[in-house]
């Protein structure tokens, strides 16, 4: 091992009952009695387990007494999604937890814990103690396979624990350890990342929800073009493909779609405005999961809270013949007793529907949670159907691996009849690009195709042989969302394809013939649900990702599902990150949900701290949001420091263009920092989101400067109690923190690294020149946030001192920094001569000892001004047609 890797990984000491750090720190005491070390070596060490139950498909271990001062994890908090949590004991681990960064002691070495998938079959993860049972100490690990025939009563694999100096070399190191015994994952360093990073977005989803069509995508394109800000990335999110719902409900899905076309638009969606009112519009959400606000008083919330409303929601009757029940007769009925079965049969169904915002902050017993399944599968199911028919797709299942008749044309809207119209996406997606400029086109679907599968029964799809399943959730989803057990994907069952190598390459086949550039890939969790009847979620998810074909992958590994698709969502459990081979990016939070206030601030709290176990697979994706918002200042800062991708989902007209220019530049290309943003060192066992006393602060670097974007995030957190996004605190502080040059771990840790710096607030437009250890305070309003540029100094012969800000126009300036140099002057002209390798335009600052004497643009002089007792010097950098340019500055 290198002196490097030395100082990167130490050894984990094992003793005959313990784990130890190399500094004798007890990480683990008592676990050798229920576990075992099945690996060690200098990077760390593996524990495996054995059943004394024989056979199993479930079981919980007792690992041992966890010892530690704080520590920071990242656990499932619904089917889809996680969320980070902060405690300093065993009794605050979450269930479902996935990964845990910790400390002994305040000045002690990290540590981080791991679970794993073992055997490709059986996935681990963390859980407290038993009430009443165990102290508070007591860690405990589950294991299962999510499908109850399948079993086992030894596992070679299942924890993996690591020690080291440096927590983000750690979790570079570690993660990637974890991943390669848990599938294959590589880490970030190893994939290829897609160009789509480095361009401006536009996504369809929020703009259309699943009214999206040729029409609405081209008036979005034209709205930003006019703007000066041209997308050269398009993301045709759900609703484009054609899927149908079971027979007897379609033509009631049929109505409620018109109707949703059909209906006037809510002022605040024209506008693109909340108000920070959250009902003003409807978001998006997963199939389970409730809103955080509280239904308007003049609109009961009869639907599901976790739909996208349609004004077409009330029930309409069936046309079936049997009742609710699906056992009496309408005949052996009077319709007075007709009527009435059909009445509580809908207002039953509807509260099931609606049940979410009563399970809120109760405990469902096992009993009720049966009871409540038996009901839904039984005589409620038909009812459950036709509402989640008219609700939303969630029920719809793939019936061609064509486009819907939306993409007939480009002129194809959703408030036509376009069902049975023949697509024609390749010549949509031609004009897109020729007449907008956009370069990537990328389309949605979900890993087994969509959300309640693949149609066994629809002409395009009957090939694929689905077979219709209706999983069972594991015990670990319902104890996070009760109800998942009348879940569309439960109630209406999910087609699974046995082998469904065929049906992607014909997916991808066929997008790839329409001009389509990449993927957007979604509700992966799905797929490990409906792994409970076909060989548990870990097998099913391995045998996903592992079905690309080769022929597919040489012709464009862009859109090749295992190899790199342009966005995957909802895959941070550890069955399936673990197994992305190639994947390069992934999102690490759930969605930006315009209407949902109580969601804006903690959305980034959570994509920076899940970033810490995500980051060393995949550059994290923060999500779409909107430039038109109460929070778009704050979500547009936090993306430019994210390292992710910057796209928008504004409605066509609804944009503030210039937010847009001070993180787009003219030719569709975005300054994105080199790094997944992480929070800072200092923060890492702080909870910058209930604490009332930490800003979150968010590091990168850019090719010459570092960045740290401060944000005041405290007031809002994911409620585990009401399962919804919740304002805890309507009223959080103001506060204020210290951003030091060390803040950027890369001037930190080398002992070579520069020792003055420049630090540049975006908010006060001041800078100051400071040592390595200096400090810049920032001072924040609840939901406001600053961006620190932290340039190194540079000079020659000591006598002329120069630091490159970059271009403060944008919220990044450093981002427009490609590479600085400064030499002595030949000749008997000036002492030096600094040239910066610049792409922007606008305002260029930088520090510089002395006035210059000459500056110059791709060899054309420039205006620039110089303050004598800043020492600034600001170079204006008109736009051009080439935006790359080389300023040289003689002093």
């Amino acid at each position: 091992m290198s002196e490097q890797q030395y100082q990167v990984l130490q050894p984990v000491i094992v003793t005959s009952t313990s784990l130890k750090t190399y500094t004798g720190d007890v990480i683990l005491n008592g676990c050798l009695k229920a576990a075992s070390v099945t690996e060690k070596d200098s990077d760390g060490v593996v524990l495996g387990l054995k059943s004394d139950e024989g056979p199993v498909s479930l079981q919980d271990f007792y690992l041992g007494e966890l010892r530690c001062s704080s520590f920071v994890s990242s656990a499932r908090n619904k089917l889809w999604w996680m969320t980070p949590h902060w405690g300093s004991q065993a009794r605050d681990i979450l269930p479902e937890t996935q990964f845990v960064l910790m400390q002994t002691r305040e000045d002690g070495p990290y540590i981080v814990l791991l679970p794993l998938i073992d055997s490709g079959t059986y996935r681990a993860t963390l859980r407290p103690p038993s009430k009443g049972v165990d102290t508070p100490h007591s860690l405990h690990l589950r294991i299962e396979s999510g499908d109850a025939s399948v079993k086992a009563s030894k596992w070679e694999r299942a924890l993996y624990v690591a020690a080291g100096n440096d927590p983000y070399a750690l979790l570079d190191a570690a993660v990637a350890k974890a991943a390669a015994l848990s599938g294959g994952a590589k880490p970030l360093a190893q994939k290829q990342v897609p160009k789509s990073l480095d361009v401006f977005g536009w996504c369809t989803w929020d703009a259309f929800y699943w009214q999206v069509s040729a029409k609405g995508i081209m008036d979005g394109l034209q709205s930003l073009l006019d703007g000066g800000v041209p997308p050269k990335l398009l993301v045709i999110d759900d609703g484009w493909q054609l899927t149908e719902v079971e027979e007897p409900h379609r033509k009631a899905a049929a109505a409620a779609r018109i109707a949703a076309a059909a209906a006037p638009q809510n002022p605040a969606v024209a506008e693109g405005l909340t108000g920070g009112d959250p009902n003003a519009l409807s978001h998006h959400t997963e199939a389970s999961e409730p809103h955080a606000a509280t239904p308007s008083q003049s609109e009961p919330n009869i639907l599901p809270q976790n739909m996208p409303r349609s004004d077409s929601s009330a029930t309409t009757s069936s046309s079936s013949s049997n009742s609710a029940n699906g056992a009496v007769s309408k005949g052996a009925l009077s319709s007075a007793q007709h009527w009435l079965i059909e009445l509580i049969g809908s207002l039953v169904s509807k509260l099931m529907y609606a049940l979410n915002s009563v399970l809120s902050s109760v405990e469902i017993p096992g009993w009720a949670l049966q009871g409540m399944s038996a009901l839904a599968m039984g005589p409620l199911q038909k009812k459950l159907l036709q509402l989640y028919a008219e609700g939303g797709d969630h029920s719809r299942r793939l019936s061609s691996v064509a486009a819907n008749g939306k993409f007939s044309s480009i002129q194809a809207g959703p408030d036509e009849p376009w069902e049975g119209k023949q697509e024609d996406l390749a010549d949509v997606v031609r004009h897109i690009k020729k007449k907008f400029g956009v370069e990537l086109v990328y389309c949605w679907h979900a890993l087994h195709a969509y959300w309640s599968g693949v149609s066994p029964t629809a002409l395009g799809t009957q090939t694929y042989g689905s077979q219709i399943t209706y999983p069972t959730p594991t015990p670990g989803v319902l104890e996070l969302e009760p109800s998942m057990t009348w879940n569309p994907q439960i109630v209406a069952g999910i087609g699974a394809v046995p082998e469904p190598t065929q049906l992607h390459k014909d997916m991808h086949a066929y997008l790839t013939g329409s001009g389509v550039d990449g993927v957007k890939v979604d509700v992966q969790a799905t797929v490990g649900l409906m792994g409970s009847k076909l060989g548990g979620g870990p097998s099913m998810t391995l045998k996903l990702l592992c079905l690309a074909p080769d022929d597919l992958m040489s012709q464009n590994p862009v859109l090749c599902l295992a190899p790199n698709p342009a966005i995957t969502t909802k895959a941070y459990q550890t069955e399936m990150c673990c197994r992305m081979e190639n994947t390069a990016v992934a999102r690490v939070s759930d969605d930006f949900y315009p209407t949902d206030a109580a969601s804006w601030t903690c959305h980034l709290g959570i994509c920076a701290y899940n970033s810490l176990f995500m980051a060393p697979l995949v550059q994290p994706d923060w999500d779409m949001f909107h430039s038109k918002h109460p929070a778009a200042l704050l979500h547009a800062t936090a993306r430019v420091v994210s390292g992710s991708g910057v796209y928008v989902s504004d409605k066509p007209g609804a944009h503030d263009f210039e937010l847009l220019r001070r993180i787009v530049l003219p030719d569709g290309s975005v300054q994105r920092p080199l790094l997944p943003g992480r929070p800072t060192k200092d923060i890492l066992f702080a909870d910058v989101l209930k604490d009332n006393k930490t800003l979150l602060k968010v590091w990168n670097i850019n090719p010459v400067n570092g960045v740290v974007g401060v944000f005041n995030v405290q007031g809002s957190s994911w409620s585990r109690k009401k399962r919804a996004f919740y304002t805890h605190d309507p009223n959080p502080p103001v506060l204020q923190t210290l951003v030091t040059p060390t803040d950027i771990h890369t001037f930190a840790q080398s002992s070579s690294a520069p020792q003055h710096f420049v630090m540049y607030s975006d908010q006060s437009k001041h800078f100051t020149l400071a040592a390595h250890q200096e400090e810049l305070t920032i001072r924040l309003q609840p939901g406001k946030s600053d961006v620190v540029t932290v340039a190194p100094v540079f000079g020659v012969g000591g006598e002329v001192q120069a630091a490159c800000i970059g271009f403060v126009n944008m919220l990044n300036p450093g981002g427009g920094i490609l590479k600085v140099t400064m030499d002595q002057a030949q000749g008997s002209r000036g002492f030096a001569v600094c040239e910066v390798l610049t792409k922007g335009c606008g305002d260029l600052m930088m520090y510089i000892s002395q006035s210059p004497l000459l500056v110059t643009a791709s060899g054309c002089r420039v205006t620039f001004t110089y303050n004598d007792n800043q020492r600034m010097l600001t170079i204006e950098l008109p736009q051009a047609s080439d935006l790359q340019r080389l300023v040289r500055i003689e002093l």
